[in-house]
């Protein structure tokens, strides 16, 4: 998990995709297949379809993490962190932390965060 910290922050990016950039949404599947979990890479193409990075609701996302999880109280391994602020952002849970893209545009791994919502997804 290592190399995903400090990759640049890019709409419609991936890690693996040579590039040194990756969005919240596949930094989300990347973080999940390290953790051996179904990752959702194909359950997102509906985000870059329907709306560009400064477009997409808070709404949205949170009915698209209802439909394909459950809202939980404490974060556990591999569920959904959603941030609460202007523009929808997705961090995940790992053994020590979250991975999410910080404030600054980076992949930053940090302690969980008492503000955030979180989801436990169906996969």
């Amino acid at each position: 998990m290592n190399s995903l910290i400090g990759l640049e922050y890019g709409w419609g990016h991936r890690p693996s995709d040579g590039s040194g950039k990756t969005d919240c949404f596949q930094l989300s599947c990347a973080v999940r297949e390290l953790l051996g979990m179904f990752s959702f890479a194909g359950n997102y193409q509906w985000v870059y379809d329907e709306y560009n990075e400064y477009s997409l609701p808070n709404r949205r996302l949170v009915r698209f993490l209802l439909e394909s999880g459950r809202r939980i109280t404490a974060p556990i391994v591999g569920a959904m962190a959603l941030f609460p602020g202007e523009r929808a952002a997705l961090g995940t849970v790992t053994d020590y932390g979250i991975m999410f893209i910080a404030p600054g545009g980076r992949v930053a791994h940090a302690p969980v965060f008492s503000a955030a919502y979180y989801f436990e997804m169906n996969k």
